[in-house]
C-alpha cells in the first residue's frame, strides 16, 4: 500500500504539476476525471489514450499550453483509483443528460390530480411564478398542462378544475398573450394597481413583472403564446424595415374561433402540428409556425402595429414629433442634443420631451437609440458592417460595451453573434 501511494506521489512530481496540497488534489483530480470519463464515453467505452484525449482537448481549445501525453499518462494511473473513476463516470454520465441549447425543441407535458402534484409541476415549468391552488371546497383536483416549443417562443395549453393564483418573482422581457376559452383570468399590475380582466373568447397581451399577480377561476382553459420582446422586436422590424419604438400592449380583444386565417387557428394548428410530427421533423416546422404566427399578429390582430407603420405619417403623430423624428432619421451618424432636436422640431425641449412621453412612451434621446440601434441591426444583417467597434463609433455609440449591451438588450443576442450569424448566413445562400 505505501509501495502504491508512492509511486502515485511520483507520477505526480514527474509531471511537472509541482508540489500539491492534499486538500488540493481530490478536486483537481474530480475534474479531470469528468473530461476524461466524458472523452470515455463519446469513445464508447474505448480504453484511455493520452495522445488522442491531448488532441480532443486541443480541439475544444481547453489543454494547457505545456500539457504532453506523458503527463496526462501520470494522471491516468492516478484515475486507477477504483472510487475517484466511479464518481468521475456518475457526474460525466449526470452531465450528458442535461439539456443542450442545441437539443430539438420537445414537448413538456403533464397532468396532476392532486394540490402537491399541480404545485410541484407548475413551479418546474413555470418558475417565475410563486403558485397557490385552491378547490373552493370541491375535492376535484385536476390540471392538463402541454407545452409545445417554437423556435424562440413557445405555446401553452392549460386546462385546471382548480382556482389558481400566482406572483411574479421577478422581471422578464416576456410578453404572453393569453386566449381564454372557458373560465377568467385576470393580471394586477403591482405598480400601477389596474387589473387586466380576460374573459371567454378574449385575447390580451400579459407582461411578467415582478409583483404582479395572476387569478384563474376554476374551470379554466387557455391557450397562450409567450414570446421574448428581442425576439418580437426583430421580426417587426424585419417585416417593416423602421425601428420598432413602441411598447406592445394588446388589450382585451375578441377573437373569432371560426376564423380559420385568423391567429388563434393559427397557433392552434401548430400546438396539433408538434404534437404529432417526428423528432427530426420539428425544428423545422416551429420556425415556420412562429414566423407564420408573428406575421398574423402583426397584420390581423386588432390593435396592432401595423396600422401604426401603414398610416400616412400626419395621422401618427403631430408634425413636432414627426420633424424630430425626420431629423434623427436623417443624423443618425451624427452627434445630437436635445437641443438640435427641439430646434428641427420647433419647440421648446420641455415641450418635445412631453410630446415624445406621450406618443412614443420614452424621451427623445432613448427614441433616437432606437433608431440607431435598428441602423446598427440592419448594416450586421445586410453585411454592412466588417467590425462591431466601427460600427458602434459611427453610429455615435462612445462606449462599444455600452452599445453590445443595449443591442443584446433590444435584439436578444451580441451584435458579434448577430454579425457571425449573418456572414454564415450570407455563405450559405452564395453557396
Amino acid at each position: 500500500m505505501q509501495t502504491e501511494a508512492h509511486h502515485r506521489s511520483s507520477v505526480v512530481a514527474s509531471s511537472g504539476a509541482g508540489p500539491l496540497r492534499s486538500h488540493m488534489l481530490v478536486p483537481s483530480l474530480l475534474i479531470l476525471g469528468v473530461v476524461v470519463a466524458s472523452v470515455a464515453v463519446l469513445l464508447h467505452g474505448s480504453p484511455l489514450n493520452a495522445t488522442a484525449l491531448l488532441s480532443v482537448l486541443d480541439d475544444w481549445n481547453i489543454a494547457p499550453a505545456d500539457a504532453s501525453p506523458v503527463q496526462l499518462s501520470g494522471l491516468f494511473a492516478i484515475l486507477d483509483d477504483p472510487d475517484l473513476r466511479i464518481i468521475a463516470w456518475k457526474v460525466a454520465l449526470f452531465c450528458a443528460t442535461l439539456p443542450s441549447t442545441d437539443d430539438p425543441p420537445r414537448a413538456n407535458s403533464f397532468e396532476a390530480h392532486s394540490r402537491d402534484a399541480i404545485l410541484a409541476n407548475l413551479e418546474t415549468v413555470e418558475p417565475n411564478w410563486r403558485w397557490t391552488v385552491t378547490a373552493d371546497g370541491t375535492e376535484d383536483f385536476s390540471l392538463m398542462y402541454r407545452r409545445q416549443q417554437l423556435q424562440s417562443a413557445w405555446l401553452t395549453s392549460v386546462k385546471h378544475s382548480v382556482r389558481l393564483y400566482a406572483t411574479a418573482r421577478r422581471d422578464t422581457d416576456l410578453i404572453s398573450f393569453f386566449f381564454v376559452l372557458t373560465g377568467q383570468v385576470e393580471v394586477t399590475d403591482r405598480r400601477t394597481r389596474k387589473t387586466l380582466c380576460i374573459a371567454p373568447n378574449h385575447v390580451a397581451s400579459v407582461r411578467q413583472s415582478a409583483g404582479n399577480r395572476m387569478a384563474i377561476e376554476p374551470g379554466s382553459s387557455w391557450l397562450a403564446f409567450h414570446i421574448p420582446k428581442p425576439a418580437l422586436r426583430r421580426n417587426f422590424e424585419d417585416l417593416t424595415g423602421r425601428p420598432y419604438v413602441q411598447e406592445f400592449v394588446l388589450p382585451p380583444t375578441r377573437y373569432c374561433d371560426d376564423n380559420d386565417q385568423g391567429l388563434y387557428q393559427t397557433l392552434r394548428q401548430a400546438d396539433r402540428d408538434l404534437n404529432s410530427t417526428s423528432l427530426a421533423a420539428t425544428p423545422m416546422l416551429a420556425k415556420a409556425h412562429q414566423q407564420l404566427a408573428l406575421v398574423k399578429l402583426f397584420f390581423t390582430m386588432p390593435h396592432n402595429l401595423a396600422d401604426a407603420f401603414c398610416q400616412p405619417a400626419s395621422f401618427e403623430a403631430p408634425r413636432h414629433l414627426q420633424r424630430a423624428e425626420t431629423f434623427m432619421r436623417e443624423n443618425l451618424t451624427n452627434p445630437i442634443t436635445i437641443e438640435d432636436l427641439a430646434g428641427a422640431a420647433g419647440c421648446s425641449p420641455r415641450a418635445l420631451q412631453r410630446l415624445f412621453r406621450t406618443f412614443r412612451g420614452g424621451s427623445p434621446m432613448s427614441v433616437l437609440c432606437n433608431y440607431r440601434l435598428a441602423a446598427a441591426h440592419g448594416a450586421i444583417n445586410a453585411g454592412w458592417t466588417a467590425g462591431i467597434t466601427d460600427l458602434a463609433l459611427s453610429l455615435q455609440f462612445s462606449n462599444p460595451g455600452r452599445f453590445s449591451a443595449l443591442y443584446k438588450a433590444a435584439y436578444g443576442l451580441s451584435p458579434s453573434s448577430a454579425l457571425r450569424f449573418a456572414h454564415n448566413d450570407g455563405h450559405t445562400e452564395k453557396t
